[in-house]
């Protein structure tokens, strides 16, 4: 049996443990490690879905919606920002517990890819993601070897904004060319930007 697969075996085994004493964080870390492993591993995808409908927890997030935003607010953009939240509450990657100030971005020509995907997340106008993207790939150039820091902080603003399709081509671009054998962090939190970019309009708590 290959490294990968026993590793995935018993991480099945730990998620379903975890999901009959009803251990939902530890069930869920559990899924998405297989999926860093096995991006098409349907157990896990399963098992995740099994574990974001749980009556407690669909209870939980509804309340918390409903005292954020505005429930008559029917627009793309507020859908996009009720799974931002959802997905920050939710992710259990210890990155994002990172002081604030880590958050600067490497270089100081992202200082405006940061505005527009902020303005984005908060008003829509999404056309202006291309310009956000543009000034990216163009850092990525002039400061190639800050190439891979400029990658990670690129993928976690469009992660926690809720680009989620946006974050996992950084990610796999940034994998692809990684500098070192593996990070298995920058895995972590792709088989996370997969998970919620593909069932995005299957989180019931949204309406």
């Amino acid at each position: 049996m290959e490294p990968h697969t026993r590793t995935i075996a018993k991480l099945i085994q730990q998620a379903q443990h975890f999901m009959d004493h009803s251990k939902w964080d530890e069930a869920a870390v559990r899924c998405y490690q297989i999926l860093a492993l096995d991006p098409d591993n349907a157990n896990a995808q399963n098992k995740l879905m099994l574990i974001y409908l749980q009556r407690e927890l669909v209870e939980d997030m509804r309340r918390a919606l409903i005292g954020l935003f505005d429930p008559e607010d029917a627009s793309p953009h507020q859908h996009r920002r009720m799974l931002a939240f959802s997905y920050r509450v939710l992710s259990r990657w210890p990155g994002w517990l990172q002081d604030d100030s880590e958050q600067n971005p490497p270089v100081d020509e992202l200082e405006e890819s940061a505005q527009i995907i902020d303005h984005a997340y908060q008003h829509g106008a999404d056309e202006e993601l291309l310009v956000a993207w543009n000034r990216y790939v163009e850092a990525c150039a002039r400061h190639p070897k800050n190439r891979y820091a400029i990658q990670w902080w690129i993928a976690k603003q469009f992660a926690e904004h809720g680009f989620f399709a946006d974050a996992a081509e950084v990610l796999t671009e940034m994998l692809y060319t990684c500098p070192q054998d593996d990070d298995p962090e920058a895995r972590y939190v792709l088989a996370e930007m997969r998970w919620w970019r593909d069932h995005a309009d299957s989180i019931v708590w949204i309406p």
